[in-house]
């Protein structure tokens, strides 16, 4: 019986993963909208660069994992979006790449992720979360609990739309989301 156990739970976290792949926006991300962020505590997997700056920009902050089926149907529409925004100095994209635990070893994660980048011909500078806890705080602050998991944050820092999962839609949710919100915001970098 503790064996069936043992192969049941894992099940169990795969299927909720699963279905959590498929969510999009609902009620529960929604209630998160108007919230501050917490603190963000990166590193460029480019250039091991840890400054990073959401004040001033309407950031797409996306966190997904190599080993993530859903995350890697996602990944390839979010840089067309940032391509398509290139010499738009408001907005950027940033691509959290996690490894399956809460803490990630960085040159096993720099190197999966540089080969899984090569191998889609995906042209972004991701980022990591070597500690996991960035991840920790948004799981605290808005219930993060699966891959891939968008999060769009306005210029004053607060959420703006939170996408949990893949679905064959959220491209375009997401990309409309950001034209809205680029529209509410300035050229000149203030807000309304």
């Amino acid at each position: 019986m503790a064996l069936f156990h043992r192969q049941l739970i894992p099940l169990v976290f795969a299927s909720v993963a699963i279905i959590g792949c498929s969510l999009g926006q609902n009620q529960e991300t929604r209630q998160h909208v108007g919230k501050s962020v917490p603190k963000i505590s990166l590193v460029s997997l480019d250039t091991g660069d840890e400054s990073l700056t959401l004040s001033g920009k309407i950031t797409l902050l996306n966190f997904w994992g190599t080993w993530c089926p859903p995350c890697r149907q996602e990944l390839p529409g979010l840089a067309r979006l940032a391509s398509r925004l290139t010499n738009e100095p408001r907005f950027q994209l940033i691509a959290v790449s996690c490894g399956g635990g809460n803490r990630d070893d960085l040159d096993q994660l720099r190197s999966e992720t540089e080969a899984f980048l090569a191998s889609t011909r995906i042209a972004l500078s991701p980022w990591a979360d070597p500690t996991g806890d960035t991840r920790l705080r948004f799981t605290k602050a808005f219930g993060f609990r699966a891959y891939p998991t968008t999060y769009l944050i306005g210029a004053d820092q607060k959420i703006l739309a939170i996408w949990t999962g893949y679905s064959p839609s959220v491209e375009t949710q997401i990309a409309q989301s950001v034209a809205r919100s680029l529209k509410q915001f300035p050229a000149t970098g203030s807000l309304e």
